[in-house]
Order: structure tokens, then C-alpha cells, then sequence
């Protein structure tokens, strides 16, 4: 009884891992969600090269994130794995994020775009790989057994949750008072302010946070030393592993193309300032309806309840496409589609760490690094699809940022982006869930883990 209790996290280790949330997410969001806008309004780069660039630097990333993974799993210091390069990256990310936002008006069309190729390539590939990585492999480090995982990804996606609320309400409002979207000034202001905020939320969760080394590297759980080719090819060879990076493709997607709702509520509502109406609508319901997740997790399972929220959600957002431009019906479809997809939301980034224990339990070998690594690939994949589906979109549609009022084509291109694709992605989410059974070996890889047996 007194082991199952170190294996459990403490309220402050589950709040301050959120606030870490925070911070990431934070400087994250910025981007997926604002960079379009910058790049093709104040940079003046036209929308399809930026929908192009997103998506080379995504394919970098899993290489990236590979490499990540190894040095993480690698290290050995008092800090234990991941937690020391979150603290080292941290800052290097900030200053990455200020250069991205920060397109020298001196250079020509072609030194513009390489500069930004650069900037955002160091802030993406490397920068934000290492922290993101990092925090993710803390999870399975200091929260060990996979319903309390449940309970801190949960508490984890509403800390999330409301940065995201918070950022997409408030950050058009700063523009505007700064300076507008095209301002230069406005964007250097707005990035340091929030970079300081983050940098503040991630240096508050190294110092909570310490992974519980003294259990994971203790003789009666040593893991076995493999090669990483090994541990890699392990991993390759379970379907839970493709299942977890489609999951995290999928939903990334959805999240690269998170920068339409600027355009959506500006060109097809006619009002900038209802971004923040729209964000909130996909999101409140699933901070409010996360935290009941875990017990529905327990009843039902983290998979079937999963898979009825993305049915769910499929459904809403089908529903929508018989009037996208109607402001009130568009707000009370996407609720419901949000509340579907809260399960998923609350319970992907438990994944992996179900991944890392059925493989320590299985064959005897723990990769936290590896194993977040390659979930991450599927999120910086999605995220760079989308983020090209984004541009290329509005390329195809003839947007045109020096137009009061947009073509058809253009207000065509935002419906399919932000209504017809998650049809989509919700509905093959769906089909992938239906494969995930990693539940059926829960108790006995409990049970190994506090070597009850």
C-alpha cells in the first residue's frame, strides 16, 4: 500500500505540471495560431510559401524529435532525464520565438523568406523540440501508473485549455491596441509579454517536479541496457505505437489549422474581435467536461470513451456544413463537437507513458525519451499539414490581405478549413481507436510495476 502511494502525484506536482502546460502551450499557440496572420499582414509572405515552409520544418522535426528522444533517454543527472533540458531549453526557445516574430522591413522579398525559414526552423525544429519533448517524458517519470495519468493529463488539458482561451481572447485585442496586425511594434510587444509569461510557468515546474528516479531505477525495476536501434525497432513492431502518432497526426491537424479562426470570424462573420467567441466555444466544453474524463475512463475505458467522443464530434461537425455562416448555429454545433472531443484530448498524452509501461513490463525495457519522441512526430506532422492545408488553402482561394472583402473562393477555402476537415480527421480517429485494446494488460502491468507479484 505504501508503494502504490509513492506511485501516485501529489495535487501540487498535478497543478504546477499544468502551469508547465501553460508555458509550452503558450508559446506554441502564438504561432499556430497568429503566424499566418503576421507572415502574410505585416511581413507581407504570401500564404502559400509560409503553408510550404510549415511543412518542410515539420519534416525536419522527426528527425528532430528522434535525436531528442535519444539524448533524453541517454542522460543521467541528478535532475534526472528530462527534466534537465527542459530547464536548459527553456530560454532558448523564448529568444527563438522573438526572432520568428521579428521579420527584418530592411530585407528584400527573398532575404524575408529566408530569414523566416530560419527563424521559425530554429524556434520549430529545435528550440521547441527539446521543451515539448522534455515535458512530455516527464510524465511517465513522475506520474507511474496510467489512471493517475489520466487524472494529470485531465488536469493538464485545462490548464491548456485556458491559456488557449485566454490567447485567442485577448491577443487581437492587444494587437489592435498596440498598433493593429500590421504593426510591427504591436507583434515585438505582444511576443516578449507572453514569452516572459512562459518562461516564468516552465521555471516553476522544473522547480516542483522531480521524477521519482528512486522507483524507476530501482534493482526490482532495473530495465534492460539495448541498443536504441533495439528499443526503437520494439517499438515499431507494436500497433499501439502507429495508433498513438495517427491519434496525434489527427488531432494536430486540427490544431495547425487553428489559425483559419482569425480569417473565419473576420471574412465569413465579418468580425475579428469574435475569434475569441469562437475559440471558446471549442474549448469550453471541454474544460468543463475533462475533469469527469477520468471516471468515465474507469467505467467504460480510456479507449470506448474515446471513440464515442470522436463519433460525436464527426457528426457535429458535419452538421455545421448545412449553414458555416450562420453565427449562432456554427457556436452550438462546435460545442458539441468540442465536448466529443474532450476524452481524446484529456487521454492522448497518457499514450505514451502506456506504451513506455506495457514495454518495460513486456520486454524489460523502459524509453521514455524514444517513446514521446515518436508521438511527438505525429503531432509536428500534423501540425505542419495543417498549417500547409492552412496556406494552400488560402492560396487556392485567392485570399488577398489588401482586400476589405474576400472572394468566394477565398470564403470557400475557410469552410473547408475550419468545418469539412475535421469531418475527417474525427471520423478516421475513430476507426484507428477502435484498435487500441492496451487496456486488457493494465492490472498485470500495475501489478509489475509495484511488484506486488
Amino acid at each position: 500500500m505504501n508503494e502504490n502511494r509513492k506511485l501516485q502525484t501529489s495535487w501540487l506536482e498535478r497543478i504546477c505540471y499544468g502551469i508547465g502546460d501553460m508555458g509550452v502551450n503558450l508559446v506554441w499557440i502564438l504561432p499556430s495560431s497568429f503566424l499566418m496572420l503576421y507572415y502574410t499582414d505585416s511581413a507581407g509572405i504570401s500564404a502559400a510559401f509560409i503553408g510550404t515552409m510549415m511543412l518542410i520544418c515539420r519534416l525536419f522535426d522527426g528527425v528532430s524529435d528522434i535525436i531528442m528522444g535519444v539524448i533524453i533517454d541517454k542522460t543521467k543527472s541528478k535532475l534526472g532525464k528530462a527534466r534537465p533540458w527542459l530547464l536548459i531549453m527553456s530560454l532558448p526557445l523564448m529568444i527563438s520565438i522573438f526572432l520568428v516574430f521579428r521579420v527584418p522591413t530592411s530585407l528584400s522579398g527573398n532575404g524575408q523568406k529566408l530569414y523566416s525559414f530560419i527563424t521559425y526552423f530554429l524556434m520549430s525544429v529545435i528550440c521547441y523540440t527539446a521543451v515539448n519533448l522534455s515535458y512530455h517524458a516527464m510524465l511517465p517519470r513522475f506520474s507511474l501508473t496510467s489512471q493517475d495519468r489520466s487524472i494529470v493529463s485531465v488536469i493538464r488539458s485545462v490548464f491548456s485549455l485556458i491559456v488557449t482561451i485566454v490567447v485567442s481572447t485577448i491577443t487581437t485585442m492587444i494587437l489592435a491596441s498596440l498598433g493593429g496586425a500590421g504593426s510591427q511594434k504591436a507583434w515585438t510587444t505582444l511576443v516578449i509579454i507572453y514569452a516572459i509569461i512562459a518562461e516564468i510557468a516552465i521555471l516553476l515546474t522544473v522547480l516542483v517536479i522531480k521524477e521519482k528516479t528512486d522507483i524507476l531505477d530501482s534493482e526490482s525495476n532495473k530495465v534492460a541496457s539495448v541498443p536504441i536501434g533495439q528499443a526503437v525497432k520494439l517499438l515499431l513492431s507494436s500497433r499501439y505505437f502507429y495508433i498513438s502518432v495517427y491519434i496525434f497526426f489527427a488531432f494536430y491537424i486540427a490544431n495547425g489549422t487553428s489559425g483559419i479562426m482569425v480569417y473565419y470570424a473576420r471574412d465569413v462573420f465579418g468580425n475579428a474581435d469574435l475569434m475569441g467567441l469562437l475559440s471558446l466555444s471549442g474549448i469550453l466544453p471541454i474544460m468543463l467536461f475533462s475533469p469527469v474524463c477520468p471516471a468515465l475512463f474507469k467505467r467504460f475505458g480510456k479507449r470506448n470513451t474515446m471513440l464515442v467522443g470522436m463519433i460525436i464530434a464527426a457528426i457535429a461537425s458535419a452538421l455545421i456544413l448545412i449553414n458555416p455562416t450562420n453565427l449562432a448555429f456554427y457556436i452550438i454545433l462546435s460545442l458539441i463537437k468540442s465536448t466529443g472531443s474532450a476524452p481524446l484530448m484529456s487521454a492522448m498524452y497518457t499514450m505514451a507513458g502506456d506504451i513506455v509501461d506495457y514495454t518495460q513490463w513486456k520486454h524489460g525495457i523502459r524509453t521514455e525519451g524514444i517513446a514521446t519522441s515518436v508521438n511527438s512526430i505525429g503531432m509536428k506532422l500534423g501540425t505542419g499539414f495543417g498549417s500547409a492545408i492552412l496556406g494552400w488553402m488560402l492560396a487556392w482561394g485567392k485570399y488577398d490581405s489588401s482586400l476589405a472583402v474576400q472572394p468566394d473562393s477565398a470564403i470557400n477555402a475557410m469552410i473547408f478549413v475550419s468545418v469539412g476537415l475535421p469531418i475527417i480527421i474525427y471520423g478516421t480517429a475513430a476507426l484507428v481507436l477502435a484498435f487500441w485494446d492496451l487496456e486488457k494488460y493494465q492490472n498485470d502491468i500495475t501489478d509489475f510495476l509495484t511488484n506486488t507479484k
